[in-house]
């Protein structure tokens, strides 16, 4: 079996970019949320920074449930793809 499959079958294949490198604007982006984070965390009382938590957490969960989503449409999208690649694989035949 191939690399890939064997990752697979093993539940060892990472579609998250946990290895790769972030681009310069994601991070960019994470800095930003994380320094606004900081400055509601201390202009908000304990209350109101555990009613921020769940939101970011809600947040995040929706983010997730959404890139899963499109993980799997584009996993589809792929794989129809490649079924008719190798449809027309004949057609490089050679036929006397």
């Amino acid at each position: 079996m191939g690399k890939i499959l064997d990752a697979f079958a093993e539940n060892e294949l990472y579609t998250t970019e946990v290895i790769e490198k972030r681009s310069p604007q994601r991070q960019r982006l994470i800095e930003k949320s994380d320094e606004l984070h900081s400055k509601l965390e201390q202009k908000l009382n304990s209350e109101d920074n555990e009613l921020l938590e769940q939101l970011l957490e809600v947040i995040f969960d929706e983010s997730y449930c959404y890139a899963q989503a499109n993980f799997i449409r584009g996993y589809r999208l792929g794989i129809l793809m490649a079924t008719e690649i190798f449809s027309e694989q004949d057609s490089f035949l050679h036929h006397p």
